[in-house]
């Protein structure tokens, strides 16, 4: 159990075992929140330039972009550490959120295919998002990013059907 963890967090009433995500998936996401929202103050440049007068106008949006990608990483970092995960024998169960949880059943039967995805940070940091495709629902595609590379690796291969079409249950 991590220190951000409660036990009602961890554990649901069905006594189900949830996993957390690795530490270095907290700083992928806060990585590409600060990346993602840095660019929030650079339209109003033109405004502040107009109002104020070009030095002025540089030091505010540099001022502006440093806070959102300050923010935007703290952000995407806090949102990540909440998330949490289990592969029971019905399927994948995501639970995540800040405020609100949310949580994801993706029964076995509904998998329709699985992606592994790896951009530059994941592959950095040795991390993996697990895409599962699904059939008939309106999330016909579901995410779960920041996962170690083999742990990702496992999913996938738990979530696949045999040659006898039943999921494997040993990960």
């Amino acid at each position: 159990m991590s220190e951000h963890a409660t036990p009602e967090e961890t554990t649901a009433p069905t006594g189900i075992d949830w996993e957390h995500l690795p530490t270095n998936a907290a700083h992928a996401a806060g990585i590409v929140g600060a990346l993602s929202s840095c660019w929030l103050p650079a339209p109003l440049f033109t405004l502040w330039y107009a109002l104020l007068g070009r030095s002025t106008a540089i030091a505010i949006t540099l001022a502006l972009i440093v806070v959102c990608a300050v923010v935007g990483g703290w952000w995407n970092r806090r949102r990540t550490r909440r998330v949490r995960y289990a592969l029971l024998g019905e399927g994948l169960r995501i639970r995540r959120g800040l405020c609100f949880w949310h949580e994801i059943v993706l029964p076995r039967s509904r998998v329709q295919h699985l992606d592994l995805e790896r951009g530059p940070i994941e592959r950095h940091l040795g991390l993996a998002t697990l895409v599962i495709h699904t059939a008939g629902t309106r999330m016909n595609a579901v995410r779960l990013a920041g996962l170690n590379e083999q742990r990702a690796l496992a999913l996938r291969d738990a979530l696949l059907p045999n040659e006898n079409g039943v999921s494997d249950d040993a990960v």
